[in-house]
């Protein structure tokens, strides 16, 4: 009862937050109450292109951050993977249990840095981007009930910090399209796969795929559906 108690009162002094340094402060205060050390918040879709912008908010060890990004593990970690296949929240733990040894090694990694276990929470943007939100401890002994107030309160946090964002940074402009790009896009619109665009324009199907990757990126779309459609709301499509 007094971690649900303790979730409602987070809530309720969402509306009073007007900083993102306070908010992210507000929910560490709030997951330590839970026995949690630390979290991360951002961006996990299409891990394997590099981008900036991809973490919003993080009070992760620094060296295990660190270490984590220079190893650019997010396009191999066993959480970003489960994170972009499921809808609901993952304990860490279950997992290990499914992953590769590259993944047990991220595990094993990580414990030395303190963050044995953990609980990660997926939420969506406006735009219906997944974000995910990854709690670590060094002894994870949450139940299902408690388990289910830090969810409640990872989708508020995520809201407020979205809207905080919006306001507080300026507007990104849709990054324009090249020849190439628009060229492959427009085979993604005709129904035809990586290998088949690569038979047309004659160069290699990694090659294309990459071309139709960028072109998700820049038009910040999750799927090639959405980017087709992007491209040609923003009038790129055809140039």
């Amino acid at each position: 009862m007094l971690l649900t108690n303790a979730t409602f009162d987070f809530i309720e002094q969402l509306d009073h937050e007007t900083d993102i340094s306070a908010l992210i402060a507000a929910f560490q205060g709030l997951i330590e109450k839970f026995g949690l050390n630390c979290f991360m918040v951002g961006d996990p879709t299409q891990p394997k292109v590099p981008r900036d912008g991809r973490m919003w908010a993080s009070t992760w060890p620094q060296d295990w951050l660190a270490h984590w990004m220079t190893q650019n593990y997010i396009a191999v970690d066993p959480i970003i993977n489960q994170l972009l296949m499921r809808n609901e929240p993952i304990r860490w733990q279950e997992a290990r249990g499914a992953t590769d040894e590259i993944g047990v090694r991220i595990f094993d990694e990580a414990a030395q840095f303190g963050l044995v276990g953990g609980f990660t929470v997926p939420v969506y943007t406006r735009e219906g981007v997944i974000v995910g939100i990854s709690m670590g401890a060094e002894k994870y002994e949450l139940g299902r009930h408690d388990e289910t107030c830090l969810h409640m309160a990872a989708i508020y946090f995520h809201a407020k910090l979205e809207r905080l964002r919006a306001r507080l940074m300026p507007p990104a402009s849709t990054q324009k399209l090249t020849p190439r790009e628009r060229e492959c896009l427009s085979w993604v619109a005709a129904g035809k796969t990586d290998w088949e665009i690569s038979q047309i324009l004659t160069i290699s199907e990694q090659t294309a795929h990459e071309y139709v990757q960028n072109a998700l990126m820049k038009l910040k779309a999750t799927t090639r559906a959405q980017a087709v459609a992007t491209a040609i709301f923003t009038k790129q499509m055809f140039g």
